[in-house]
């Protein structure tokens, strides 16, 4: 029933949708009939004020001497203008121009002229038409008018004529504007990245404004072929469409995926957006933001394409956006194939003249949808009482499917994810015997976290919620590590040929490795310390100052087993953006590259005057190679955390005590599946990764994660979760993290772990955003 409803909902669409250059009927606006008035219209000077001034420059029109004239003779170096205010932003279709007849005593006219023009938010902005001119020609007499289309046309709310001459002369104009109001509001848009260009093709958008305004991130932002109102109808690959009709993303340089970012007049009320586009879109991602700073994970819709339509062919894909409101909104769009192109994007909304209610601002759930791509439609004639008729059933569908759905889910929610948990018991070794307990999805008993976790208290951090703030008790914050997994399963699940080899390389870097006795340690000052080893200063006469790790009590097992697992990983692991393993000693320490400031969060903490975004951003990209590497040769840390990530003394952020997946994180900084199924991956390492580039970007360390939340809170968050509840406490990143950075990083809080990103996507678009600077 549902499938059928939504085949009703394309149709009706398809039947009462137009594109946005459809519904502009461009008509003179005002010059010539007074509709703009004399108090809209400026010049830069005037030769006299009274008879030659810019209120005399209305096309076809005898006042005063006839014109507006500009004081100076016009060169090409003059910068002399008429402008006129708009007061709203309107579609410039076409510039009409005449000169100066003054009944027959006239001899002034523009020959050629330039176009400056400005929208809200924007500086001026020069315009160039689709063949990259900047000057118009203009009239050869002053008796007749001349009308010049401008292709593409120019969204503004201030228009100025700027006279153009090549040899000094004077001139005179008068002038029309021809257009329409700009319904839609859309101001600017930028595009991540700007399109491809592979050898002597270029599918950038080459008509794009030359605004000089960027997003934080140093993309620029405008309007070009996504909102110039012309439909590209044959391929792409048509010598006559490069260059002016599409915008094009190669697979190779995007790795699949583009955002688009576009930017209204103010708040509005979305219905519907179209995206024309040649190729085929597998997953469509729209969100919205009501105050153009904040996009709410909850308001996301996501429409996945069912259909398996050619990849070489036109389609038009439109998803319902269900009446969000907002100023701003992201798209980020998916695909598989080689290449995909767009050739325009509209919106269909309506302005809000009252300010809502602030909680109708808010979205307590998100939207998936499946779209199917429309083939082209250019005519639409319908009859209005089947629409009629169309749209009620629809309604009826929509509303008997959504009861039908909130039913099934009240009556499985709970069931289906107490089966998942006893098939995943969170299970631990309490005094060497096996122990589990069932955490209940609706409240885990607070005697059980007493049980598996210590407690250490500390201070507050901020968060945000995907609706209301979570039902918890009164919060303390407790910082405590997991308890040690179940051992490993046995190596005859694996592959018997690839353990041998895996065992035999571990075995043979181990025996290479330095061992120095333990009595010519000089031992120093106490580095750090975590729940089984302490790090001391050490000066070793053959190697100089290392760090020297070893386990607080000899003969703690999980102590001697985390300086193992340690050992191994760090001598397959040799890079320069993770901590060097120097030497051993004979009792079974560690002596380690000596990182001389601290861990980040003892360097942030020392700072008396706060450490640029830049330099911040500098160690999380340092982290992420040290991550991309330990992912590329199968490693998985395990427990990184901003105690984890020390500095050297070129403030290189390097990752430190790699362990692998039999040692567990802190709390905080761990994956839902970490939490309740003892699951530790790569996955679970970008998720650890996301946490800590939060800490340090938007608290510089100061504040931890969900700071006011217990353990019991914390773990019941990870249930609802897994368990597919709406009111979810996450981590969201602000403006000062660079808009494409901060769009992977809320990625890699996906609750499906293959839906996270891996190391090697996040350090393709960290490189993207951001370049390490030298150190």
């Amino acid at each position: 029933i549902c499938d059928a409803m939504w085949s009703v909902w394309v149709v009706v669409l398809q039947a009462v949708t137009a594109l946005r250059m459809d519904e502009c009927e461009p008509t003179a606006l005002g010059m010539e009939s007074g509709a703009i008035t004399d108090a809209q219209i400026t010049s830069s000077s005037s030769f006299d004020r009274q008879s030659v001034g810019p209120q005399n420059s209305r096309i076809r029109t005898e006042l005063a001497s006839g014109a507006w004239c500009p004081k100076p003779q016009i060169q090409s170096s003059s910068y002399e203008f008429l402008q006129i205010n708009l007061e709203n932003t309107y579609i410039i279709t076409a510039i009409e121009t005449q000169g100066r007849y003054g009944n027959g005593t006239g001899r002034e006219f523009v020959a050629e002229y330039m176009i400056d023009y400005l929208r809200p938010g924007s500086k001026w902005i020069r315009y160039v038409n689709r063949t990259g001119h900047t000057i118009m020609t203009g009239n050869s007499d002053t008796t007749s008018s001349v009308m010049r289309v401008l292709n593409p046309p120019l969204f503004a709310s201030k228009l100025r004529i700027v006279p153009h001459s090549k040899q000094t002369r004077t001139i005179c104009l008068r002038a029309e504007l021809h257009g329409c109001l700009h319904k839609d509001g859309l101001l600017y848009y930028a595009t991540i990245p700007g399109g491809s260009r592979v050898g002597n093709v270029d599918f950038r958008d080459t008509t794009f404004e030359n605004t000089d305004l960027y997003t934080e991130t140093g993309i620029r932002r405008g309007l070009g072929l996504l909102s110039d109102g012309y439909i590209a109808e044959s391929s792409p690959f048509d010598e006559s469409n490069q260059n002016g009709s599409w915008i094009g993303w190669s697979r190779h340089h995007t790795e699949g995926m583009v955002t688009l970012l576009f930017e209204f007049d103010q708040l509005r009320n979305f219905s519907e957006i179209v995206l024309v586009a040649y190729g085929r879109l597998s997953n469509i991602d729209v969100i919205f933001s009501t105050d153009g700073t904040n996009f709410s994970l909850s308001s996301q819709i996501s429409s996945l394409s069912r259909s398996s339509n050619s990849s070489s062919k036109r389609n038009d894909y439109r998803i319902p956006l269900h009446r969000r409101m907002a100023k701003k909104i992201r798209v980020t769009l998916w695909f598989a194939n080689d290449w995909i192109f767009l050739t325009e994007v509209h919106f269909s909304s309506g302005r809000l003249y009252n300010e809502p209610i602030g909680y109708n601002l808010y979205f307590n759930e998100s939207v998936t949808t499946i779209t199917v791509p429309e083939e082209p439609i250019f005519t639409r004639k319908v009859a209005y009482g089947a629409i009629g008729l169309l749209a009620s059933l629809t309604l009826l569908m929509i509303v008997f499917c959504i009861v039908l759905m909130r039913r099934r889910k009240s009556d499985d929610k709970f069931n289906v994810f107490e089966d998942d948990i006893r098939k995943s018991l969170i299970i631990t070794q309490i005094r060497g015997k096996p122990a589990t307990e069932v955490l209940s999805s609706r409240q885990p008993p607070p005697h059980i976290m007493s049980n598996l976790y210590s407690t250490t208290k500390t201070t507050s951090t901020s968060l945000s919620s995907k609706s209301t703030s979570p039902k918890f008790g009164t919060a303390t914050w407790n910082d405590f590590h997991f308890p040690p997994p179940p051992s490993a399963p046995s190596d005859k699940n694996h592959d018997g040929n690839a353990h041998h080899y895996t065992s035999t390389l571990v075995r043979d870097q181990v025996e290479k490795v330095i061992k120095i006795p333990a009595s010519s340690l000089l031992i120093g000052a106490d580095l750090g310390q975590g729940k089984h080893t302490i790090v001391r200063e050490c000066y070793v006469a053959s190697i100089g100052n290392v760090a020297y790790k070893t386990a607080k009590d000899r003969d703690n097992f999980y102590a001697r087993n985390a300086l193992v697992d340690e050992l191994k990983t760090l001598t397959l692991a040799k890079n320069p953006h993770i901590i060097r393993l120097l030497a051993t000693d004979d009792s079974g320490g560690l002596l380690l590259e000596l990182a001389v400031e601290g861990n980040v969060k003892q360097y942030l903490q020392s700072q008396s005057v706060g450490v640029p975004v830049s330099q911040l951003l500098g160690f999380c990209a340092d982290v992420c190679e040290g991550m991309r590497y330990l992912e590329s040769l199968g490693l998985v840390h395990g427990h990184l955390s901003p105690s984890n990530i020390l500095l050297d003394e070129n403030l290189r952020a390097k990752v430190a005590s790699p362990r692998g997946p039999s040692h567990h994180a802190q709390l905080r900084y761990s994956a839902p599946e970490s939490i309740l199924k003892n699951s530790f991956s790569s996955n679970s390492d970008v998720w650890a990764f996301a946490v800590c580039c939060w800490e340090i970007l938007e608290t510089s360390c100061t504040t931890v994660p969900f700071e006011s939340f217990s353990s019991t809170d914390i773990v019941e968050n990870a249930q609802r979760m897994l368990a597919g509840y709406d009111d979810l406490a996450v981590l969201t990143f602000t403006e000062c993290v660079p808009r494409g950075v901060r769009n992977v990083f809320v990625r890699c809080f996906e609750i499906d772990p293959q839906a996270r990103p891996s190391f090697a996507h996040i350090s393709y678009f960290m490189s993207k955003y951001y370049v390490i600077p030298e150190k």
